[in-house]
């Protein structure tokens, strides 16, 4: 016999209505040992023993062996059997057992499928807590890359001040605000070696979207020459790297006017900074 076929006839064997080849089958397969067999049998056990000690009549001393003989009759020929009154009792017995079983089974059923929701609902929210944490580290690692690009480009702009400082024939321009402009400062450092200038700005106020700063070189013989546009930071600190101008003379002065965003060939809005050289 299968394991499942012993399983269902675990009813029958509590209730001794097993012949004796399958009662060995189902004993040997216990003896084997199956947790799940085991648990089963017990159940139909206590089932059995409560509907003994509810019954109210007493089962003839030869029930057994008729049950048997109604059992295996009705298994061979598969045809309906007219049984003893006397035998309903049981039978009824047994349908109660099998009854108060699929209820006990119900009950754990309903139990084990609460337990699951509730640790599914458990899972749910850990995960939930584990992608908001993920959601924070994404966040404070995205910041500390653009800090850490934002350090990256600084230092690289100090190294290229620094190698223009190292160079020979160094010269520095202070540019101060002009009388109609809000109080600033630049410096301009120009390697004539080189023919490289780096300009830094401090405390320029912000202008719109539109507009922007420019700064010029102003020169003996064109005039004023483009040397770069910016827009200055949050902290008002604006830098830019320039060639310096050929074949225009020398340089007399530099400025800084607001334009528009773009920037323009000949300054056309107001100076904010000035410095002669």
């Amino acid at each position: 016999m299968t394991h499942d076929e012993i399983k269902a006839e675990l009813s029958s064997f509590a209730l001794g209505a097993l012949d004796p080849e399958e009662q060995q089958a189902v004993e040997h397969h216990l003896q084997g040992g199956c947790p799940e067999c085991e648990g089963e049998l017990t159940s139909w056990r206590e089932v059995v023993g409560l509907v003994a000690l509810d019954s109210r009549e007493t089962t003839p001393p030869d029930l057994k062996p008729a049950l048997m003989k109604q059992v295996h009759s009705a298994r061979r020929t598969a045809k309906v059997i007219q049984l003893p009154r006397w035998t309903l009792v049981p039978l009824a017995a047994a349908a109660m057992a099998l009854l108060a079983l699929t209820l006990v089974r119900e009950i754990r059923l309903r139990q084990d499928l609460a337990n699951q929701q509730q640790r599914i609902a458990s899972l749910a929210t850990e995960l939930s807590t584990a992608q908001d944490a993920a959601q924070r580290l994404t966040v404070q690692l995205a910041t500390k890359e653009s800090d850490l690009a934002a350090l990256r480009t600084a230092l690289a702009d100090a190294q290229e001040s620094l190698g223009i400082l190292q160079r020979p024939g160094l010269q520095l321009v202070r540019l101060k605000e002009t009388e109609t402009a809000k109080p600033a400062e630049g410096h301009v450092l120009m390697s004539t070696d080189t023919q490289q200038a780096v300009f830094y700005a401090f405390d320029l106020p912000d202008v719109p979207p539109d507009r922007a700063y420019e700064l010029w070189w102003i020169t003996e013989k064109q005039g004023p020459v483009m040397a770069g546009v910016f827009r200055p930071d949050r902290r008002g600190l604006g830098r830019i790297e320039a060639k310096l101008p050929q074949d225009a003379g020398a340089i007399q002065a530099a400025a800084v006017t607001i334009e528009p965003a773009g920037g323009v060939p000949k300054p056309t809005g107001p100076m904010v900074l000035i410095g002669k050289l």
